[in-house]
């Protein structure tokens, strides 16, 4: 054997044994962090959603609701209508890698005059909340024994990156061939533009062109903008991290776009293509994408939730039409399908916990009138249903809900129907009467009133000093007793 060969077999065996190393190391953290879990009475609480579902608004929201409990709205919230909730602090994450949910800076926005919407989010970041809660049996009382404590971890992150994981249960080609059957149909066929000959008309097995790669890859980007823009925003756009790539803002591991021509390959001749073809150079960085992004954000960000909720802001996408709401559907389906759900026994708690309690969420309720609140779930019903059959058949308790983490508008009445009333973001008085919301999703027809309901962009309520008062809400309070059900208040 050569020395190169030699040298070459060394640093192989040394990354083989780096990785295993790591592994290791991340198997004894995440089995250390679930001790301390199980001994805390601590519960992660995965808040999830699809970019613009408002989850940075739902945590700044939960945390201010819970630290202004004593008059807050929360008469669902069975610790504050039994009168136990003694105090609640805000604790950031012991995680080091993750930055503390940058609580202060959206109560200072939304308390501001005018009122502003707390910034999206663009990174990962958490907090952790300790409720501290009266004793409940006479006999501690009696005995001296102080108040017990619950932890509710909260993690935040884009949702951008969450569309990134079903990525990870399809390799290259599949993607490619998923991505074909998109850009072929409308809403993408036009927004696709010239770029789709373009995809088409790359042979995968010539060779790689970096010039041409780079000059594809910003047309690509530019064409998940235009997804994520314009009057209506579809919800299955990958890769996430070219919108928000965060530290891996020009990576090279960034440099892949779908090869639609991939599908009039054969396997055979894919697998002899040349190195330095396209096929092979975007395939790797495929498979790097997924193994060193969208893996390790799953690793850090999913393995410790086993209460989950996940945020759709369904009343917006009912002005896309049926082809965004099937879009939507398919995306909280793909979703769905990456996280581990089942009950939780001591032993399953400790060394690979799964998500036992699931809430699909419909958000903004404040843009539509109480009359049709229930029309709004159960339309949600029917939207999550694959998603919701398949966590329950893996032993989750699935629950629908819909609330308004902030409401910034108010019920009233015109021309004797109920209609809402608030502020634009420019703080103008504005007002709207809506279509009645169905509660059962039909064909293309159906959607026709909701295309000329255009709903103006409230402005969050105004004179409010949420340092020291509580946010209104509607059904926060729900929400809250559905998520932590079984958090051993007693």
């Amino acid at each position: 054997m050569s020395k190169k060969n030699q040298a070459a077999n060394k640093e192989a065996d040394r990354t083989a044994s780096n990785s295993l190393g790591e592994q290791a190391g991340q198997f004894f953290e995440h089995t250390r962090q679930n001790l301390k879990r199980a001994f805390q009475n601590r519960h992660c609480i995965g808040i999830t959603g699809l970019s613009r579902s408002g989850k940075s608004t739902l945590i700044c929201s939960l945390i201010n609701q819970l630290r202004q409990f004593q008059t807050a709205s929360l008469g669902g919230f069975s610790p504050v209508v039994g009168k136990r909730l003694l105090s609640v602090q805000v604790h950031p994450l012991e995680d080091t890698g993750l930055a503390e949910f940058p609580y202060a800076d959206a109560i200072d926005a939304l308390s501001s005059d005018p009122p502003q919407w707390p910034s999206p989010t663009t990174d990962i970041s958490g907090c952790l909340l300790e409720l501290k809660l009266q004793q409940d049996s006479s006999i501690k009382q009696l005995l001296g024994a102080e108040a017990r404590s619950v932890f509710l971890e909260l993690r935040d992150y884009p949702g951008e990156w969450l569309l990134d994981l079903p990525m990870m249960q399809i390799d290259y080609v599949g993607w490619c061939a998923q991505s074909s059957r998109l850009f072929t149909n409308s809403p993408r066929l036009e927004l696709m533009g010239d770029l789709l000959d373009e995809l088409q008309q790359i042979d995968p097995l010539s060779p790689y062109d970096e010039a041409s790669c780079q000059r594809l890859r910003q047309a690509y980007v530019a064409f998940l903008k235009r997804c994520k823009g314009g009057e209506h925003s579809l919800s299955l756009v990958q890769p996430g991290r070219f919108l928000l790539p965060g530290r891996f803002r020009n990576d090279p591991i960034l440099d892949f776009v779908p090869l639609l021509g991939c599908s009039t390959l054969s396997e055979e001749l894919l697998k002899s293509a040349p190195q330095d073809s396209y096929f092979k150079v975007f395939e790797q960085r495929y498979r790097d994408y997924v193994t060193q992004i969208v893996q390790p954000f799953y690793q850090q960000q999913f393995r410790p939730i086993t209460r989950q909720v996940v945020l759709i802001d369904l009343v917006n996408a009912l002005n896309g039409g049926s082809a965004y709401i099937d879009d939507m559907r398919q995306a909280i389906a793909q979703i769905s399908e990456s996280f581990h759900y089942g009950r939780n026994n001591p032993l399953r708690k400790l060394f690979s916990p799964q998500v036992e309690e699931l809430a699909f969420v419909a958000t903004k309720m404040d843009q539509v009138v109480a009359g049709n609140h229930e029309a709004v779930r159960q339309l949600l019903g029917q939207l999550v249903s694959d998603a919701y059959s398949q966590a329950a058949h893996r032993g989750a308790v699935p629950r629908i809900e819909a609330i308004a983490a902030i409401r910034a508008s108010r019920e009233v009445v015109e021309q004797g129907r109920a209609a809402l009333s608030g502020y634009d973001l420019a703080g103008n008085p504005v007002g709207y009467v809506h279509p009645t919301i169905p509660d059962r999703l039909g064909d293309e027809a159906g959607f026709t009133p909701f295309r000329d309901w255009k709903i103006p962009a409230f402005q969050p309520p105004v004179h409010g000093d949420f340092h020291h008062q509580a946010i209104p809400h509607i059904r926060l309070d729900s929400l809250l007793e559905l998520v932590t059900r079984g958090c051993r208040y007693e």
